[in-house]
């Protein structure tokens, strides 16, 4: 469990219950205002009359759940689900990438949508509607994106390209085969060999889905199909036998104590021979149309360049902020906040003796200076992950006055795995799967210590753990009865707009307080959200080419080249992500100063804070109804004292 601070009742103090004031105001107030008519609607049909239709959507939500899990054993996997919630054995299946299921996938959803609408919203109770408000907007939004009939849509993210670097039956399977596919025993190893047999038909399915969107001119730019080529060559079998899958498996098997030598060496013969075999020959078949595309690759990224391009650009936003905020709105808001950072950030480096240059060069300078870096040596590496550790240990007893209650698991720090690193961002975290098997992780992509200042690893751990990500994630994870789709649907825009807020948090708790290095890095950290939006709707809308974009960034938030460059290839193959951050940061503040406004003395910062967090993650219209009513709750009654 987190520490006793949670368990205690706390009296919030007057410096808690009000946020700090910062130096600028938010140029999302009056966009998010005036883009409320959804949460208008549902707060208008908040009023149950006498037949509850709960059941009718109890009965909706198992069957959107079993609907969209069954196709998805490699995520039931990785989120430890037991075959009874599965509904079969899952273990040596993989997901079916097939034509065929991506097409009943969608029929299926707007099936599910379509029988959502029959159930009478006003029948049911507060926490049904809000269950309801979620699977509808969820299951709108997603089905908008693949309405334009290319790329992948999940619930709650898209990708207008079905294989690239990060995504793809040819490295996600590696990844999913030596990270969440464990071989514990002689059956787990038949059933790691089974999947292994299908690989070759995963990738293959998935190669002639991604040749009918090329067919249609939905090619990724060249700058994306380079990496993607790079990255296939690298996976490609070269010595089956060293390849990273029948290492791994080798390894694991190692461990097994029950099984005799003669009989490991048939289970990695046919490991071997599959890899060498089936596997190889579909790695190079993708490699031949990679190859073959290059040519024809359209020279500029950007969601405009493809197929309905700015429909989808459109659509994919709203999907991951879940607003109807337009590009221009949102490049706009992000190019004001940029400014406002910056002047918080100029008089810091004044004071650092950096007075020359523009704000992202100086920045620069200050993170390549060795004062502020840990030795990139294994004894250098050792020394920032306790740091992390050190700040998340700070913050889970600073929280008490914020936050009523932790997950009841602990996160721990880890390297990143090597096989993910080339695709991940620098830091990320992963909640404990529902099996208990391991803990929550928050993972740093530790390919060089030179790539993390000191003065940035606080507000990193501070959004990836406490009381950023693990509070969140850790809590929603641990909710109990609640629909199996859940665990399906991502909702960044709540999740990382809550992690983007928690490093305010720190920032109130006094974590920077007598740091003004700290502070810096906190600064920075926001300044680089805020440029991400102007980035992302830049390139995707207004028809930014990749070195603009990269010159940008480099120019406004002094990151690294290496990092820039990876970030600007994440927003073409996930165009409108990188705009959830500050859309649910400026939401979750605005709620919060609104509350403030209303409640005045009433207001408890620990139980505004318990209102977000207790439903778990949703869309942003069903967060800001769910404030509503939650202030209306705190206002004294008539009559009562």
């Amino acid at each position: 469990m987190l520490g006793g601070p949670y368990r205690k009742t706390l009296t919030a103090s007057t410096k808690a219950n009000h946020m700090a004031a910062l130096d600028w105001k938010s140029p999302f107030r009056a966009l998010f205002c005036a883009a409320a008519g959804l949460t208008a609607a549902i707060l208008a049909g908040c009023s149950p009359s006498v037949v509850s239709t709960d059941p009718a959507l109890a009965t909706f939500m198992q069957r959107f759940s079993q609907s969209e899990m069954t196709r998805l054993p490699e995520e039931a996997d990785a989120l430890g689900l037991s075959i009874e919630a599965f509904g079969r054995r899952y273990q040596s299946l993989l997901d079916d990438r097939s034509m065929a299921v991506s097409e009943r996938t969608r029929a299926d959803r707007l099936d599910l949508l379509h029988e959502l609408e029959l159930i009478d919203r006003s029948t049911l109770s507060r926490d049904s509607q809000r269950t309801y408000d979620t699977a509808l907007i969820t299951l709108r939004n997603t089905i908008a994106v693949a309405a334009h009939g290319h790329g992948v849509s999940g619930l709650g993210s898209a990708s207008p390209y079905i294989i690239t670097f990060a995504d793809g039956a040819f490295t996600d399977l590696v990844r999913f085969m030596t990270l969440h596919a464990p071989v514990r025993s002689r059956a787990d190893a038949e059933d790691w060999l089974t999947r292994l047999d299908h690989m070759d038909e995963a990738m293959r399915d998935e190669r002639r889905r991604f040749e009918v969107d090329v067919e249609e001119g939905v090619i990724p730019s060249r700058a994306i199909l380079q990496r993607t080529l790079d990255k296939a060559r690298m996976l490609s079998p070269g010595i089956p036998r060293e390849h990273p899958l029948v290492a791994y498996f080798t390894e694991q098997l190692a461990q097994i104590p029950d099984i005799p030598e003669d009989d490991i060496g048939k289970l990695v013969k046919r490991a071997t021979d599959q890899v060498g075999g089936p596997v190889k020959t579909e790695y190079a078949a993708l490699v031949k149309m990679l190859e073959s595309l290059l040519p024809k690759a359209p020279a500029e990224p950007g969601a405009w360049a493809t197929q309905d391009g700015e429909a989808y650009y459109r659509d994919a936003l709203k999907l991951y902020t879940t607003t109807d905020l337009s590009p221009k709105q949102l490049h706009d808001a992000g190019l004001k906040l940029v400014e406002q950072i910056s002047t918080q950030i100029e008089p810091i480096l004044v004071e650092m003796g950096q007075v020359e240059g523009g704000i992202g060069g100086r920045l620069r300078t200050l993170s390549l200076d060795p004062t502020y870096l840990f030795p990139d040596t294994p004894e250098g590496r050792v020394a920032l992950m306790d740091a992390l550790r050190e700040r998340i240990t700070w913050a889970e007893t600073a929280m008490g006055r914020m936050i009523v209650m932790g997950p009841k698991g602990k996160v721990e720090v880890r390297e990143a795995p090597r096989i993910a690193q080339d695709s991940a961002p620098g830091a990320y975290y992963k909640a404990a799967p529902l099996d208990g098997s391991r803990p929550a992780t928050y993972n740093i992509n530790l390919r060089s210590t030179l790539d993390f200042p000191i003065w940035s690893l606080p507000t990193l751990s501070f959004h990836e753990a406490a009381p950023g990500h693990h509070i969140q994630a850790g809590l929603a994870r641990e909710r109990m009865n609640q629909p199996l789709v859940n665990y399906l649907i991502a909702q960044p825009a709540f999740s990382e707009g809550w992690a983007l807020y928690a490093e305010d948090l720190a920032d109130e708790l006094g974590a920077y307080k007598d740091d003004k290095m700290a502070r810096l890095g906190y600064l920075q950290s926001l300044l680089f959200r805020a440029a991400r939006l102007v980035a992302d709707t830049g390139m995707n809308s207004q028809k930014w080419t990749r070195a603009e974009t990269v010159s940008y960034l480099l120019a406004t938030t002094g990151m690294s080249p290496q990092i820039i460059e990876s970030d600007v290839d994440r927003y073409t193959i996930w165009p409108g992500q990188a705009c959830a951050y500050i859309a649910g940061r400026e939401t979750i503040r605005r709620l919060r100063t609104g509350a403030q406004q209303q409640l005045k003395a009433g207001f408890d910062i620990r139980a505004f804070h318990q209102a977000i967090l207790g439903p778990g993650a949703r869309p942003l219209p069903v967060l800001e109804a769910d404030i509503a009513d939650w202030i209306a709750t705190q206002r004294p009654q008539p009559g009562k004292k």
